[in-house]
């Protein structure tokens, strides 16, 4: 087999015979992963899914930027060096080193409010 037989002159364009075969195909060429984004990709198949009763909002609190988890004030420290460094300062801090639970968390137990008979069950 020879090069120009499975080589394409113009990588860029879709083969006529290829375009015939496909029913209704459409692009987006923002979403491509190579050269657009991979998160605006991700969003479009969340609101296809939802797609139309129930919309979705086109990005969330980080919007597909990079998200790190820090223990300590240390390793907050290196992460905030380590943006200056590159040119992606500042960074936003979301939340503190702590976890919290959420206001609605069900802190009573189901199984004391359970009667038991003199043998345990």
């Amino acid at each position: 087999m020879r090069a120009n037989e499975f080589i394409a002159e113009d990588v860029h364009r879709m083969p006529d015979d290829h375009k015939s075969a496909i029913k209704g195909a459409i692009t987006s060429p923002k979403g491509n992963m190579s050269t657009g984004s991979a998160y605006l990709n991700y969003r479009m198949g969340i609101a296809m899914a939802g797609a139309p009763e129930f919309p979705t909002k086109a990005t969330n609190e980080i919007g597909g930027d990079p998200l790190y988890s820090t223990y300590t004030d240390a390793e907050l420290d290196i992460i905030n060096y380590a943006a200056k460094q590159v040119g992606a300062a500042p960074v936003k801090k979301i939340t503190n080193n702590r976890s919290e639970e959420l206001s609605n968390t069900n802190k009573v137990s189901p199984i004391a409010k359970i009667k038991r008979n003199k043998y345990g069950v």
